[in-house]
């Protein structure tokens, strides 16, 4: 279907094509503990269900270093002595995880984790599916897109009018997706790689986005 969609465009006015694919958001959570404890905390934030990229499991990368503190009066600390300002050989420990284990993996780290304060750090990333979901149309020059919406009327291949979900007088198309994988990934998807509009189809059914 995707590929059929390309008769909305005149000869000369693409500029490029590219395969479409979807961008899905993953967690990456990234710990400071002592050299000793590495492989504990590996395999515990592992079995929670961090680490895991494919066919591989416990997936991580480490960076040895040295971390400082000092603690106070009130502190209990793993090495070191109170007021005085101590030094650890450290390892960084970084794993990916899923949004819907990052409450099971953030309790691993808490309670296998030898210090009184543990220093952990969370963050947001995309990684890009392997499957083409889609094209990606380049145009040499704009396309307006009410002319757009015209086009896909004339192609007769749907059951129902294409109609966009929003006003947009005067706008232009000069990237434009189409796919037929509707997943709540791929509009977020198609704006992530700067497209400018998005034709998703889904059962015989078309629809037009501005991004």
């Amino acid at each position: 279907m995707t590929g059929s969609l390309r008769k909305i465009f005149r000869a000369g006015e693409i500029l490029s094509e590219e395969n479409f694919y979807l961008f899905i958001d993953k967690k990456k959570i990234i710990v400071f503990v002592p050299e000793s404890f590495a492989e504990k905390l590996t395999r515990e934030m592992s079995g929670a269900g961090a680490g895991l990229i494919g066919n591989y499991e416990m997936c991580s990368f480490r960076t040895e270093g040295t971390g400082t503190f000092k603690p106070n009066q009130k502190a209990r600390p793993f090495s070191g002595k109170k007021n005085l300002l101590s030094y650890e050989k450290e390892i960084k420990l970084e794993m990916e995880c899923d949004a819907e284990n990052l409450n099971k993996v953030t309790d691993a780290i808490l309670k296998n984790h030898p210090y009184e304060e543990t220093a952990y750090e969370i963050y947001d990333f995309k990684k890009r599916t392997r499957k083409i979901s889609g094209i990606v149309v380049n145009l040499k020059s704009g396309v307006k897109f009410s002319d757009l919406l015209k086009r896909l009327n004339m192609l007769k291949k749907f059951n129902s009018k294409i109609e966009s979900e929003q006003e947009h007088t005067g706008s232009e198309a000069f990237r434009i997706a189409i796919s037929d994988s509707d997943n709540g990934n791929t509009l977020e998807s198609a704006k992530f790689i700067n497209c400018d509009s998005m034709i998703l189809i889904s059962q015989k059914r078309c629809k037009l986005f501005k991004i």
